[in-house]
C-alpha cells in the first residue's frame, strides 16, 4: 500500500490541477461569445462543469463502477463508435457522463438546474485532447493507502471541484476540510453522542456540506457503530470507546445510516456530487456485507439507496416563507429535491 494517501500528497494534487486546469482554459475559450476576459468569464462555469464531470466518469471507470469511457481499454470501443456515421466525440463524451446517471440518487449530474454543463457546447477537438489525456496522460484515480480514506469514497475529485473553479468557491465559500479534520470533529461530536443515545439511530446534518466530505467520514463512523456495536476515536487521544450497543446487520446498518446521515448546500453541483459519493459510498458497504457481489457497479446498487442530500440556503431555513425564499433564490427554489 502507498505510505502517503494521494489526498495528502500536494506534488501530485499540484500536478493534477494544474493539467485539469489547462483543459478547462481550453474548453472556455473556444466557448466564449468574445475573446473579453468578461466573456472568458461566463464560459467558464460550462468549461470547470465538462473537465470536471470528466473527472468523475474517470474516477468511477476507475473503480469498475461503470464502464470504459476515458481510459486507455475504451479505445477500441470508442473507435467503433467514432466510425459509426454522425457520431462525434462529443457524443462519446455526453454518453461516458449519462453512464454516472444510471441510479436514480446520481440522474441529477445530467439535470441543467444542477450541472450547467449543457449551457455551451465545447468543440469536438477540445473534447478529444481531453479523452486522449485520460486515455495516455492522466493518473489512475483508483490507489491504495493505508491511512485516510479509500480512493472509491470519492475524496480527490471531491477536492478536485474547488480547485477548478475560483469563482465557485468564492461564491459558495467552497473550502474542503481535510479528512483528518473531519475526524477530529467526529470525536467531539458523534462518539458523545453515540454514548448518550445507546442504540438509537443517531440523526446528522450538514448544512453546508459541499461535495460530502463530512458526510462520507460520518457514513464510516456509523458503519463501524451499528455493525461492531462499538466505536473509537480516531484523531483525538485519550477518549474511551464507545461500547454496549447492539450490532446490527449489514442490511440494517446501511438503512440507519442513510436515515441518519443528511446534508444541504446552496451549490447545486456539489450536491450532486455528494449524492453520487454517498451513494457509492453505502454500495461499497452492501458489498463489503456480502449483500452485493464485487465489484460494485453504480447500477447495482439497490434504487432504495437514496442519501437525503438536498439542495438549499440552511442559514434561511425555518426563517422566511416560500413565497421570499424563491425571491432570495429563485433559481434553488426551482429544485423541488424529490427522490433523494
Amino acid at each position: 500500500m502507498a505510505s502517503v494517501n494521494p489526498v495528502d500528497d500536494s506534488s501530485f494534487t499540484k500536478a493534477l490541477v494544474k493539467q485539469l486546469r489547462g483543459h478547462v482554459d481550453a474548453f472556455a475559450q473556444p466557448m466564449a461569445d468574445g475573446t473579453s476576459h468578461e466573456d472568458l468569464r461566463r464560459a467558464r462555469p460550462a468549461a470547470v462543469a465538462w473537465v470536471y464531470t470528466s473527472v468523475l466518469v474517470a474516477w468511477a471507470e476507475d473503480h469498475g463502477l461503470i464502464d470504459p469511457w476515458l481510459r486507455k481499454n475504451a479505445e477500441p470501443d470508442r473507435s467503433r463508435f467514432l466510425a459509426l456515421p454522425g457520431m462525434t466525440m462529443s457524443a462519446w463524451l455526453a454518453r461516458a457522463i449519462a453512464s454516472l446517471c444510471e441510479h436514480p440518487a446520481t440522474v441529477c449530474l445530467l439535470d441543467p438546474r444542477y450541472n450547467p454543463l449543457r449551457s455551451r457546447r465545447p468543440p469536438d477537438r477540445v473534447i478529444a485532447d481531453l479523452v486522449e489525456w485520460w486515455s495516455i496522460q492522466a493518473p489512475p484515480l483508483a490507489y491504495d493507502c493505508d491511512r485516510g480514506p479509500a480512493s472509491v469514497s470519492g475524496w480527490l475529485p471531491g477536492d478536485l471541484l474547488q480547485a477548478l473553479s475560483d469563482e465557485r468557491r468564492k461564491a459558495f465559500a467552497l473550502v474542503q476540510t481535510p479528512w483528518w479534520v473531519c475526524d477530529f470533529i467526529l470525536d467531539l461530536t458523534l462518539l458523545p453522542a453515540a454514548g448518550t443515545f445507546v442504540d438509537q439511530t443517531l440523526r446528522t446534518i450538514d448544512p453546508c456540506c459541499g461535495t460530502g466530505h463530512f458526510l462520507i467520514r460520518k457514513i464510516d463512523y456509523l458503519w463501524e457503530l451499528y455493525t461492531t456495536g462499538s466505536l473509537t476515536a480516531r484523531s483525538t487521544a485519550g477518549r474511551s470507546p464507545v461500547t454496549g450497543w447492539r450490532p446490527r446487520t449489514a442490511r440494517e446498518a446501511v438503512r440507519s445510516i442513510l436515515a441518519g446521515v443528511d446534508g444541504c448546500d446552496r451549490d447545486p453541483l456539489t450536491v450532486a456530487v455528494a449524492r453520487l459519493r454517498c451513494t457509492v459510498a453505502a454500495g461499497d458497504l452492501l458489498v463489503r456485507g456480502g449483500l452485493l457481489p464485487a465489484p460494485l457497479r453504480l447500477a447495482a446498487i439497490p434504487p432504495w439507496v437514496r442519501p437525503r442530500i438536498v439542495v438549499g440556503d440552511s442559514l434561511l431555513a425555518g426563517k422566511v416563507t416560500a413565497a421570499e425564499y424563491a425571491r432570495i433564490h429563485p433559481e434553488l427554489a426551482q429544485i423541488v429535491n424529490l427522490g433523494t
